[in-house]
């Protein structure tokens, strides 16, 4: 399965904007597997420096937030990839 994780803070100022487009966009893909993580999490990989940042299958595809439809775009892409 395709999964985005999605890092933010307690501390980042547009993280509650992340939240929402985060809110929005998991229904429309069902397939896809979406977590919210803290950057403070111990798991948190040594690429992520900033939040939000937003990772998809291990690479970083957006440091801030997108639009919800560039992001929507970039996930229907990928999973149209995976499918094929």
């Amino acid at each position: 399965m395709t999964k985005l994780d999605v890092y933010i803070s307690e501390e980042c100022w547009v993280c509650n904007e992340t939240r929402r487009i985060v809110a929005d966009i998991t229904p429309r893909f069902p397939d896809l597997d979406i977590e919210l993580r803290d950057v403070e999490d111990k798991w948190c990989p040594s690429t992520v420096f900033a939040t939000p940042t937003y990772v998809l299958d291990g690479r970083t595809i957006y440091l801030g937030n997108p639009t919800r439809e560039e992001l929507t775009q970039k996930l229907k892409a990928t999973l149209q990839k995976s499918s094929e």
